[in-house]
Formats: structure tokens, sequence, C-alpha cells
């Protein structure tokens, strides 16, 4: 693969990351005005869902199947996910969540698609002490938490696995599309029973239209044009690890809460650990090449 091609790809998906990690702000001011975690994350797919099916393309609004059952597991590790934090710390279900390149790059590995370099387990490594770094926090909580929060990563994995396989490549707008959908649809069932509780006021449904907008259909189009260019599970998962590093440098900037330099070292950890990746790219350039 090209340098300049790979760079592009991995440029999606590290802005994808920087997206997905001001969730935390926008769902902050839906709790505030009343909302639970069933109907913030409703919300969070349903949103961005219906506006798609408005304004995007006719002969994009075709039914894709596949992008469907995508956007279906990532609803489940978005499910897990909440119910850990209600279990276990925060800084627990983060580093829980933040294994699944690990399990990306298992599974991979098992099925011969992937190779142990030197660089690879060096960027692994580094990914996740960066992740454990950046957290500077409380790692505790109940088993079944923390079994939620393995949830979590394993339905993430299967989905930063499966879109390479049931995405087609150049139709990042309709498989995004879907993919939302297949999220909101996860949800659509305890909402409509009455369990999900939505925001009161302007301000609360402003912050929705954000945590949709900004922080869920924009960052899902560009991980999933990123994913369609770099073409490689693993390299998306060390990428991705951005967020949870870009979460606290906004509540640092934006909240003003406190920055460690625990949290500093591990944003570096994490950075570095992507720098690998593109460093080992380039070196491998010539040999692709010749």
């Amino acid at each position: 693969m090209p340098i300049k091609f790979y760079l592009q790809g991995a440029s999606l998906v590290l802005l994808a990351a920087l997206g997905f990690s001001l969730q935390p702000l926008f769902a902050r001011e839906v709790y505030a005005d009343g909302a639970n975690a069933l109907g913030l994350v409703w919300l969070r797919f349903l949103v961005p869902s219906v506006l798609l099916l408005v304004f995007i393309p006719a002969k994009t609004r075709r039914l894709r199947p596949g992008a469907g059952v995508l956007g279906m597991i990532n609803g489940m590790a978005s499910l897990c996910y909440f119910i850990a934090l209600q279990q276990v710390t925060v800084s627990l279900t983060v580093m829980l969540l933040s294994l699944f390149p690990l399990l990306v790059f298992l599974q991979g590995w098992a099925r011969r698609q992937e190779s142990l370099t030197g660089s690879r387990l060096l960027a692994l490594i580094g990914a996740l002490a960066g992740v454990y770094f950046t957290l500077d926090g409380d790692f505790a909580g109940s088993w079944v938490g923390i079994l939620f929060g393995l949830g979590a990563a394993l339905f993430y994995s299967a989905y930063l696995v499966g879109a390479p396989r049931w995405m087609p490549v150049g139709d990042a707008l309709g498989s995004s599309a879907w993919t939302l959908i297949g999220a909101a649809l996860v949800f659509s069932v305890p909402a409509i029973l009455g369990y999900a509780d939505l925001p009161q006021t302007v301000r609360g449904w402003s912050a929705v239209l954000a945590l949709g907008i900004v922080s869920t259909f924009i960052p899902f189009l560009l991980l999933i044009k990123g994913i369609g260019m770099l073409r490689r599970q693993f390299d998306v998962a060390i990428f991705s690890t951005l967020e949870p590093v870009a979460s606290i440098f906004w509540a640092w900037l934006i909240l003003h809460e406190t920055l460690s330099e625990n949290s500093l070292l591990g944003g570096v950890m994490v950075l570095g650990a992507a720098l690998l990746m593109i460093w080992s790219q380039s070196r491998s350039q010539p040999a692709c090449v010749s």
C-alpha cells in the first residue's frame, strides 16, 4: 500500500477518534437534563439515523444488511459499556474497552491474517499502557461490571473485524447510515416500552443533536472511510486508542479538569504507538514497490 494512501486512511481514523472523544462532554449535558443511559444511547443513534434517511440521496438509502448487522454489534458494545459504567469505575470500564486492539490482533493472528512483528507488539503494548496511564484512576468494581466491560471490548472488536468485509469500498455514506440505523434498532424496543428517560429542555435536546451529529455521524463516516482505505483491522484499532486520551484532553481544555503527569505520559505513549505504526508502514514501502 502506498504510504500516501496509508497516511490518508490513518488520518481519517484519528479524526474519527477525536470526534468520538467528544461524547462525554455532550453526554454530560444530556444526563443533566434528565436522560438516563438507555435514553442517551438510543437518541445518539436514532437522531443521525432519521436525519440521514431524510437528507441522503435516494440511491444511498437502499438496504445494506451487512452494515445494519455491524450497527447492531456496535450498539451492543455501547449497551455493555454503559451497563459496565453502572457497576465499576469509569477508569476500569474504559480500560476494559481499550482491550479491543489486543482482541482484534488475536483474531487476525488466529486466522493467519496478522503477523506478530516487533513493531506491532511494541505498538500494542504502548497503546494499552498509554490508555492505562492516561486514565490515572481507580480500577475497582464488581465481576458483573468487569464482564460487561469485556463484552464491550468483544463487540467493538467484532465490529472492527467485520467492517472491511461487510461494507463496500467507496460507500462510506450508505454504510454509515445503515450502521447507525442498525444500532438504533437495538435500543428502540426497550425505549418504546418506556425504559428510556429523555431530555426535558431545549438545552438537553441541543446536546443530543450535537452528540448525534458531531460525535456520532461524522466520526462514523470518517471511521468507515478510513477502514475502507486501510483494510487493516489492527492498524485501525491502534489508531482508535486515541479516543480516551483525547477525552481527557477535552475535559482539561473545556471543563478545566486536572491533567496529571500520568495522563500526559499516557497521551505521549498512545501517540507514539500510532506514529510507530506509520513508521513501520513507511519502512515496508520500498519492499512493496519492488
